[in-house]
């Protein structure tokens, strides 16, 4: 079986191997939730740009804090901020729809809590929605 990354051209995405600490469980799920969201949103639009990640919750603000969590980003491919302008780290508007969602699928096999409860998997807020 190949790895949910696999297929990507090289240097867009690497496997997610960064240990996570404890915890990020509930960021992890805004960000797969984001990832999905804007694949989803590039499908249906037919068009692609940057995405800012926009933590509106307290846990979510202290994962992009963490180091590891940073890590995962870069590896996933989503850029920090790039300039005294910008805030929040993006989702590359070159990421494709099947690239995000493959990228969502392999945070699913590295989360270090277990699975939420049914009302933990509703919609997170902190996407940016047109």
């Amino acid at each position: 079986c190949d790895p949910p990354w696999s297929g990507l051209s090289p240097g867009t995405m690497s496997p997610v191997t960064t240990p996570l600490s404890p915890g990020l469980g509930g960021p992890l799920r805004w960000l797969q939730t984001c990832l999905r969201r804007t694949a989803r949103d590039r499908e249906e639009d037919g068009a692609s740009h940057p995405v800012p990640l926009v933590p509106l919750t307290e846990a979510n603000e202290d994962a992009m804090e963490n180091r590891r969590f940073r890590a995962l980003l870069r590896q996933l491919g989503l850029r920090p901020p790039a300039s005294e302008q910008e805030s929040f780290w993006r989702i590359p508007a070159a990421l494709t729809p099947q690239q995000l969602r493959r990228a969502a699928a392999s945070i699913a096999h590295h989360s270090p809590d277990p699975p939420a409860s049914p009302q933990g998997l509703l919609e997170s807020p902190g996407c940016p929605q047109d």
